[in-house]
């Protein structure tokens, strides 16, 4: 069943590489999360059990956690909206900031719940790592683009006459 899991996930990678790249040669989101959840099991070394009822839940609480952000950003251009509006009152001020806080403390609290029920699911040491994994995995990201982005700067470079 794991074989399959990992196959599942592969053969996702595989898929989603062999798309056109998105117009503005843009990263596509849903290739970085299957290669993001690719990299997770391989960290957390999931077992089959593990893969098929961790996995899921880790998806809901992203989606949540994205819900939440769109919602976020909807404020930002309804701030930006009512600063190019003018006549702005430290009322509406108020009012945005609170709406913003309170965004902000769901995200918290979305966060806290899932950390908290990690137990239910992983290891000690399992949990420890998924509690780092996302800084570790966008650190690896950067790094990588730099460097793509440096070897593709030294071929622009080297073909100029």
């Amino acid at each position: 069943m794991f074989n399959k899991i990992l196959f599942g996930l592969m053969l996702t990678v595989v898929v989603s590489s062999a798309q056109p790249p998105r117009a503005g040669g843009g990263y596509d989101p849903q290739k970085m999360d299957a290669i993001r959840i690719w990299k997770l099991t391989e960290v957390l070394e999931l077992t089959e059990d593990q893969t098929v009822t961790f996995l899921p839940l880790v998806q809901i609480h992203e989606r949540k956690l994205r819900k939440v952000q769109g919602e976020i950003q909807t404020l930002t251009v309804e701030s930006r909206e009512l600063l190019d509006k003018g006549d702005l009152s430290q009322k509406d001020v108020d009012k945005m900031i609170k709406r913003y806080s309170e965004k902000q403390d769901e995200i918290h609290k979305i966060k806290h719940d899932f950390i908290k029920s990690l137990s239910k699911h992983l290891s000690p040491e399992q949990q420890l790592l998924y509690v780092g994994f996302e800084a570790r995995f966008r650190k690896e990201l950067r790094q990588y683009m730099k460097e793509r982005r440096g070897f593709n700067d030294s071929n622009r470079r080297s073909k100029r006459p």
